[in-house]
């Protein structure tokens, strides 16, 4: 019997099951984790003061001005000329 006729003998290979078993546990973990910080931010918007939740609100909030995209805070620096 050679090497090549022991392998035909052979019955066919189960699959492993162990990444079944790691994508089901990273899959528990990703709701875990959602669920939680749903949880915190939820406790977060009850106990803040409501100017606080406002200024996340706002700097959350997506401005489109002249053509720039994502958060913006309004400050003005007063600008003096320099000394020479």
């Amino acid at each position: 019997m050679t090497i090549e006729e022991s392998v035909k003998d052979r019955p066919p290979r189960r699959k492993p099951i162990w990444p079944w078993l790691l994508l089901l546990i990273l899959t528990l973990m990703a709701i875990y984790s959602w669920n939680r910080a749903s949880e915190i931010f939820d406790d977060f918007s009850r106990n803040m003061p409501p100017a606080i939740i406002d200024l996340f609100r706002d700097l959350l909030n997506d401005h489109n001005d002249h053509g720039r995209v994502g958060p913006r805070v309004d400050v003005a620096v007063p600008v003096q000329p320099l000394l020479r």
